[in-house]
């Protein structure tokens, strides 16, 4: 019968080895030593990490300056003609006695205030008074243009706006005037207001 010895050993390499030797029996005979390497065989988890580089297109939107028409009251460099000037300002005096006069429906009225309307045009390519706001002057011109051009269309259409829009019309025209007359010295005034002709039907 044989006695069996187990040695466990290290090797170099980090992998285990057992050595399994057997001794001599009782007859003396020798017996080979054999030994039997384990190969430790290790798992390891290994993480993946996946870089992922979005590359991000960017339009430029580009920028869109409006810049508004040019207004007389902010880039006028028109230096003020005096004689052009009063007799435009005697023109919207007179436009008013006219349409004082008139009914405000039909063409006849409505060529009046037409005709104002260009007056108040040729004001406002003129210069500002000295010492007049220019741009609060050429805004009120603008206004008494568009609202003259405004009742000529709705007397042409024979609308009620018309009349109602004249009364504006002729109240702010009377401001205008004041504020000339105390810029350029003179004495403009409108006439006294009339009654205006009821419009006959037939």
């Amino acid at each position: 019968m044989l006695s069996g010895a187990v040695v466990l050993g290290g090797c170099s390499s980090g992998r285990p080895s057992i050595e399994l030797s057997q001794v001599a029996g009782p007859s003396g005979t020798p017996v080979p030593t054999q030994t039997v390497t384990v190969t430790e065989v290790d798992t390891h988890t290994v993480t993946a990490t996946t870089t992922v580089v979005t590359t991000a297109t960017v339009v430029a939107t580009p920028t869109v300056t409006v810049t508004a028409l040019p207004h007389p009251s902010l880039t006028t460099s028109t230096v003020f003609n005096r004689p052009v000037a009063l007799a435009d300002y005697a023109n919207l005096v007179v436009d008013v006695r006219l349409l004082d006069g008139m009914s405000l429906a039909g063409n006849a009225a409505a060529l009046q205030l037409d005709l104002m309307s260009q007056h108040l045009a040729r004001l406002g390519a003129n210069g500002p008074p000295p010492g007049l706001d220019a741009p609060s002057y050429y805004g009120r011109l603008g206004s008494l243009g568009l609202f003259a051009t405004a009742a000529s269309n709705e007397a042409q259409a024979n609308s009620p706006v018309a009349q109602s829009r004249y009364a504006v019309i002729r109240h702010e025209t009377g401001v205008l005037l004041t504020l000339v007359n105390g810029a350029l010295k003179t004495t403009f005034a409108l006439p006294t207001p009339t009654p205006q002709p009821t419009p006959t039907t037939s």
